[in-house]
């Protein structure tokens, strides 16, 4: 029986491409926090960048919290269950923090900022 339910899971998972699974994670966090993805982005980064070690820790601590709700938001406002809702809300936990982490999401950083910029 698990592994039935792993393969289905894999089999979900293989089924999105990535490119249409982030522009919606970013959409949602959008409807959750009501403001621009782009907004909180360049806020963070110059947060964090400006910190020093006490008050990056603090940020991090502040992401945490706002993925732990954000994660809990969609679980009840949006009904995602809870291994899809993890997924997006976690995924978003570098850009919330203005950290881009490996090559895809540093791309997708700047992709994210050029859009915005030429809006």
């Amino acid at each position: 029986m698990q592994s039935e339910t792993g393969e289905y899971m894999v089999t979900r998972i293989e089924a999105y491409d990535i490119q249409e699974r982030q522009p919606r994670s970013f959409e949602l966090y959008e409807e959750y926090s009501q403001r621009p993805i782009a907004e909180v982005i360049r806020t963070r980064r110059e947060s964090f960048d400006k910190a020093d070690l006490n008050a990056k820790r603090e940020l991090l601590t502040e992401v945490e919290r706002e993925v732990k709700n954000f994660c809990t938001w969609l679980e009840d406002t949006k009904d995602l269950e809870t291994t899809t809702a993890h997924y997006y809300s976690a995924s978003l936990k570098s850009l919330l923090l203005g950290l881009p982490v490996g090559v895809q999401v540093a791309r997708l950083f700047g992709t994210i900022l050029d859009t915005q910029d030429r809006k």
